[in-house]
């Protein structure tokens, strides 16, 4: 599977575009671990995610969030993201920011649920000065090779495969000439690990951000975000009753479990972007 994915790859890679939009090619499962409370480093918030790229796009969000983006129906992703899930999960810090790239205009857009709408912040495409090692290793068959960088505060080590031509990676980690399939801090706080390479299995839609994202302004953006981080229900206008909710099952990415349970909103004392909301 992985040699195919690579053989469609490459091809793809040599054909100029002629449209503005940019399809699917690869999809990537992630597991991203945040140790959201360095009180309690046991107790990290683990999330799966996903990373749809293209040749000039990329588009990482929640993992559950991308499978109703791809057209995926049914009783287990209805019952995830009917409204009141999807705010739920937003509410209790149990989801990832989705995070838009656009090669092509250089800029970034991010997006978060507050109170009952997803709003979302457009940035510049930051330019991440990475230094590229010797080191390499084996990730999903795909030899990998190491990286490192400054971004947000943070230092990061990234694997990247350079056989699969594509600059994406998870979160807001890209510009490597090759796609990232893993990431760490130096103080191992935020990782985020590839558990799953495949291809559309049908016609890909295009890489567009979340249509009912509310843009606003950056300012505005990460006052909020700072508000949410620090007491998420206090922010949100959440009632105890509303923090509770029963487990059920879930259909279940790569590497992770299929039992998804509804959990108290954390607050959170170490943000992934720990240069921002100052």
């Amino acid at each position: 599977m992985c040699k195919k994915i690579l053989c469609v790859l490459i091809l793809l890679s040599a054909i100029q575009p002629v449209f503005c939009q940019d399809n699917i090619k690869i999809m990537l499962e992630f597991k991203m671990v945040h140790v959201v409370d360095t009180t309690q480093p046991a107790n990290p918030r683990i999330t799966p995610c996903m990373l749809l790229a293209g040749s000039r796009r990329s588009l990482y969000d929640d993992y559950y969030r991308t499978l109703r983006y791809l057209g995926y129906t049914g009783i287990a992703v209805d019952r995830i993201y009917n409204d009141a899930y999807e705010i739920q999960d937003a509410k209790a810090g149990i989801t990832c920011d989705q995070v838009y790239t656009d090669f092509e205009k250089q800029k970034q857009v991010t997006g978060s649920y507050f109170s009952n709408a997803l709003y979302g912040k457009e940035e510049p495409l930051p330019k991440l000065d990475w230094s590229i090692l010797p080191q390499k290793k084996q990730i999903l068959e795909q030899e990998c090779q190491m990286a490192t960088t400054t971004f947000k505060g943070r230092r990061y080590t990234a694997w990247f495969a350079p056989a699969i031509p594509i600059n994406a990676g998870p979160w807001k980690l890209q510009g490597l000439p090759g796609i990232i399939l893993a990431a760490n801090d130096d103080r191992n706080e935020i990782s985020f690990t590839c558990t799953k390479i495949s291809m559309p299995e049908k016609k890909a839609p295009p890489i567009v951000p979340a249509k009912k994202m509310v843009l606003v302004s950056v300012e505005k953006f990460n006052k909020t975000k700072k508000a949410f981080d620090r007491d998420p229900k206090a922010a949100m206008g959440m009632s105890a009753d509303q923090s509770a909710a029963p487990k059920f099952m879930s259909i279940s990415p790569a590497g992770m479990a299929s039992e998804r349970t509804k959990t108290k909103p954390r607050a959170m004392n170490n943000t992934i972007e720990k240069e921002q909301l100052n």
